[in-house]
């Protein structure tokens, strides 16, 4: 028995009509297609199509940077260093930025082709003809190479996209070999995957060590500096081609070569060539996982540590980065390995222990040579400053009460112990001067006080009073005649201190010094330089014309 079907009523054929539609509707839709598109509007400001000539192009282009150089120059980029994948240890930057500072359109095009030997099988004629702003969204001002950059033409941008990527995720390994055609190549490359070694012919530290390049380190009579004023001027930004993530908790200048390293939290150590007007970076190194709170150079080693129970040794030579954490039974007394420092002489590195240990290890070897304690909790310590490997390494030792202690480092033979004038709150103590004539003890209150070794005598030469917060940075010059304190928790709070009278220069840094909250410190070894850290990242640069 079948059952009729009745005919849809009105209902059913409205419902019908809202999902299938009928032949009106779809007419009406085919005419109003051109709406779909509405979002097109959105770009209007960011792709212009320029029919005019060239060399128009060029100079329209020009004139609208100059009118848009006012704009902020301080823009960060997005935080690039949680891309990297947890995978690499260890990354090694080997990018020659100085390539990509003109923004012109011949070096743009000779780096394209980088990326392919072959032509494109297609090509947008449009790409010759639109040109990008930069300044119209937040997302493309990182794309910048100046603060003067505007609008770049089509092939321009693409070409920067490309770089923005493999900066955040940088280029295999193995896309190399498979470009390369060399199956000799590619096996050589298939054995080294997975290690953190840096090949030497592939390593542009290594390759800037072997140059001629040094400072000029002349044995010739010291001029001395006059007190009152000092004659100082601003540089370009040390970093000025890689800001840091973090705060600059480390600064280090190369001892022969004008190079300067920088660490922080954001795990990374970055090494540029220091001239004064472009501060290239030469090369970077990402430690997964390792915040960077102490690095130094030594010739061509380099040591980092953090707040971990080891430290790293980059061998420059090799390339190959290691860990060092053999304590060999004294694991107990070392529970991190952020605070070090490496003598003079470079026999040896100082480990900031717990429980009042001082832990003394080999550079080459990374092995404990031996350890030395002191009353109550340690706060800083310091290697006396002679280079000269014949002659006694002292260590000298400071806990919170102001109790120094000094040593012997060869022999392990306690050699004397005082007491600091400041008294409570010591927080940094430094060798200075040759012969390690002078030593400055800071604390949380701003004094430092500057003891002269050659008098025999436990009060100071000269008492500073001029910073109003914890002193975190203490520097001298190699000649001595100049010392630099810092306080990171007031802003600008730094000075720079003419020794041999004792006086504060009167004037610099001014109101209008950007210093911003100092974290680190460093002079070059030739004193011409002054290098400060701060929180934002940024590395200040400045010469000292007397020197």
């Amino acid at each position: 028995m079948s059952i009729e079907v009745p005919p849809p009523d009105e209902e059913e054929r409205y419902l019908e009509k809202l999902v299938f539609g009928d032949a009106e509707g779809f007419d009406t839709n085919l005419k109003q297609v051109d709406n779909l598109f509405d979002f097109q509007d959105e770009e209007t400001g960011l792709f212009e199509y320029d029919t005019s000539e060239d060399e128009d192009l060029g100079f329209e282009l020009d004139h609208e940077s100059s009118q848009d150089s006012g704009d902020d120059e301080e823009q960060s980029d997005d935080n690039n260093m949680d891309a990297v994948a947890d995978a690499d240890l260890y990354f090694v930057d080997e990018s020659d930025e100085d390539k990509m500072d003109t923004g012109s359109d011949s070096q743009e095009s000779d780096s394209a082709s980088e990326y392919s030997d072959e032509e494109a099988v297609w090509q947008d004629s449009d790409d010759e003809k639109v040109t990008v702003s930069l300044l119209d969204r937040d997302n493309l001002r990182k794309l910048r190479h100046t603060p003067q950059d505007s609008k770049i033409r089509g092939k321009q941008y693409l070409q920067r996209l490309r770089e923005q990527f493999e900066r955040i995720h940088p280029r295999p390994a193995w896309a190399d070999s498979v470009e390369s055609g060399s199956e000799h190549e590619s096996d050589a490359e298939d054995d080294a995957r997975g290690t953190t070694d840096v090949l030497g012919s592939s390593n542009p530290l290594l390759e800037f060590l072997k140059s001629n390049q040094s400072y000029n380190l002349k044995a010739e009579d010291v001029r001395l500096l006059p007190a009152g004023k000092i004659d100082i001027s601003r540089l370009t930004d040390a970093n000025i081609k890689k800001i840091s993530k973090s705060a600059v908790q480390t600064l280090s200048f190369h001892q022969t070569q004008p190079l300067l390293m920088t660490g922080g939290y954001d795990r990374t150590l970055r090494i540029f060539h220091i001239d004064g007007k472009t501060n290239n970076l030469v090369t970077s190194l990402h430690l997964r996982n390792s915040p960077i709170q102490t690095a130094v150079f030594d010739q061509d080693t380099i040591f980092a540590g953090g707040r971990r129970r080891f430290m790293h040794k980059w061998d420059v030579a090799s390339g190959a980065v290691e860990k060092i954490s053999r304590m060999y039974g004294h694991e107990a007394t070392q529970r991190s390995f952020e605070h070090f420092k490496l003598s003079r002489n470079g026999k040896y590195i100082g480990l900031a222990g717990n429980s009042g240990w001082i832990n003394v290890i080999s550079p080459k070897t990374g092995i404990w040579l031996k350890g030395f304690k002191i009353e109550g909790t340690l706060v800083d310590f310091d290697f006396s400053q002679s280079a000269d490997p014949t002659t006694p390494t002292v260590l000298v030792a400071v806990n919170k009460a102001g109790d120094v202690w000094e040593f012997d480092v060869e022999s392990g033979a306690s050699l004397d112990r005082w007491t600091d004038e400041s008294g409570l709150g010591i927080t940094r103590v430094r060798f200075g001067g040759h012969n390690t004539r002078w030593l400055a003890i800071g604390n949380n209150v701003g004094i430092v006080n500057v003891y002269d070794r050659l008098k025999q005598s436990h009060k100071p030469a000269v008492t500073i009073e001029n910073l109003v917060t914890t002193v975190s940075s203490i520097e001298f010059t190699s000649d001595a005649q100049l010392l630099c304190v810092a306080s990171r928790d007031k802003k600008d709070a730094l000075r720079l201190v003419h020794l041999p009278s004792g006086r504060v220069f009167s004037n610099w840094p001014t109101s209008g010094t950007p210093l911003g909250r100092v974290t680190s410190v460093a002079f070059s070894p030739n004193n011409e330089l002054l290098a400060t850290g701060n929180e934002s990242g940024k590395v200040r640069l400045w010469r000292l014309n007397h020197y």
